[in-house]
């Protein structure tokens, strides 16, 4: 067989894979069972198999949308990093409130960037889990797995005496055990329904700037349950420009702009536990 044509096979056989495969991606029936689990199972059949366009889909036992009306949601992945401080300055110059998934260490040292965590909780932002060292929870045991949120809960309450009740998994990816392991753990799994991948085009803030328009524009957008808005706070133009020009838009079209707690109607002493 000539070299094409096995190439073409290869295609048709990974395509005819891929089409047979994506039942599996279905979310998960609300009343099937999570497999057990050992502390040395990998939870892991495919790495990072719920990543920012099938997460959109729903997943059982996460929230990925608000459920108040006339709410933006506002996260941060990933920091905090040296421009957090500074998007902390722009969210109190237009007096709203957003959410940070953060991370211990994950190119920026939490214990380094304590003053800011200082603040953010001071401010009234939400903080929230991100895990420790930002791996797909999805390849890990359970063991790691676990490690990677108790480190991270420590630290946090080390530097503001409570650990985060709200978690975001590392590139939304998740399986049954997964998630069965950090309902366990006292978690509420958050992803998002809006991502502005700006980690795709951090300096082209037009691109996702359009996520925003095209979300609460809409008509009637307004009378809707709102939206969760994924970006990092680890990107210098997400900080300089994105942020602002989503908050001006969203409060422009009357949107209340909230932390994530607010949007699900969860009082603030809910956010945290000892």
């Amino acid at each position: 067989m000539a070299p094409i044509s096995r190439l073409a096979v290869v295609a048709m056989l990974a395509s005819a894979a891929f089409v047979n495969a994506a039942p599996i991606l279905a979310p998960m029936a609300s009343d099937a069972a999570a497999p057990a689990l050992t502390k040395t199972d990998s939870l892991a059949a495919a790495p990072g198999s719920w990543n920012s366009e099938l997460s959109k889909r729903g997943v059982v036992g996460t929230i990925d949308r608000c459920t108040t009306v006339g709410t933006v949601a506002l996260t941060f992945d990933d920091g905090p990093s040296n421009y957090t401080n500074e998007l902390l300055d722009i969210l109190a110059r237009k007096k709203v409130k957003a959410t940070f998934f953060i991370n211990g260490q994950n190119g920026n040292s939490i214990m380094a960037h304590k003053a800011v965590i200082e603040r953010m909780h001071k401010d009234g932002h939400q903080i929230a889990s991100h895990t420790w060292s930002h791996q797909d929870l999805a390849t890990l045991s359970v063991t790691k797995m676990t490690e990677e949120m108790t480190k991270l809960d420590n630290a946090v309450k080390e530097i503001i005496g409570v650990r985060p009740m709200f978690m975001r998994p590392p590139y939304g990816s998740t399986n049954p055990g997964v998630l069965s392991l950090l309902k366990k753990l006292g978690y509420t799994i958050v992803l998002w329904d809006q991502d502005t991948n700006d980690w795709r085009h951090p300096k082209e803030v037009d691109i996702s700037f359009k996520v925003y328009e095209k979300a609460l524009g809409e008509a009637n957008a307004i009378n809707q349950p709102g939206h969760i808005f994924l970006q990092h706070d680890i990107h210098e133009y997400t900080v300089t420009k994105l942020a602002g020009m989503a908050i001006d838009y969203a409060l422009e079209k009357g949107f209340k702009v909230v932390t994530v707690g607010e949007c699900l109607g969860v009082a603030n002493t809910k956010w945290y536990r000892k």
